[in-house]
């Protein structure tokens, strides 16, 4: 179900289950269950077992040439993670915002306050995401530090 894959930009679809809180003042629980592609029919079938599912498609994720050291990150961390960052609306339901590989980005956002989703990366998208990393990555070269001197030279 993915719509377009370009070198720097895909177009995806995300399922979102809402859970029921096993607390009486708690509010429903929200989790990304994945993107397709990625799940299979049986793994959505599991899921819809579990509570309600949400569907948003045409969710974009874009890539950016100077973010490609979070993303190098993200690929060799063994288990990749998509980031879906969501505000809530008038009616208490959380609405896509943006849906990065860039776990610092995802972060910022987690900072402010905004509902972050996360999930493991299908690998079709690994796949895209390492190679777009191969293409435009450039590791920053060790730079050698110089000692400080804490004496004053005049002062032989």
């Amino acid at each position: 179900m993915v719509q377009e894959i370009g070198s720097d930009s895909a177009i995806v679809a995300a399922i979102i289950l809402k859970q029921a809180s096993q607390h009486p003042w708690g509010d429903a629980i929200w989790s990304l269950a994945g993107l397709v592609p990625g799940l299979s029919q049986n793994a959505l079938s599991d899921i819809e077992a579990q509570g309600e599912l949400h569907i948003w498609s045409d969710l974009k994720i874009q890539l950016y040439p100077l973010h490609c050291d979070s993303y190098y990150h993200n690929l060799v961390s063994g288990e990749p993670n998509v980031y879906l960052v969501c505000q809530y609306d008038e009616d208490d339901q959380p609405q896509p915002l943006l849906l990065t590989v860039d776990y610092d980005e995802a972060a910022s956002y987690m900072e402010t306050g905004e509902l972050v989703l996360n999930t493991l990366l299908s690998a079709e998208l690994s796949e895209w995401l390492e190679a777009f990393v191969l293409t435009h990555y450039q590791p920053e070269k060790p730079k050698k530090r110089r000692r400080k001197q804490w004496h004053d030279k005049a002062k032989r």
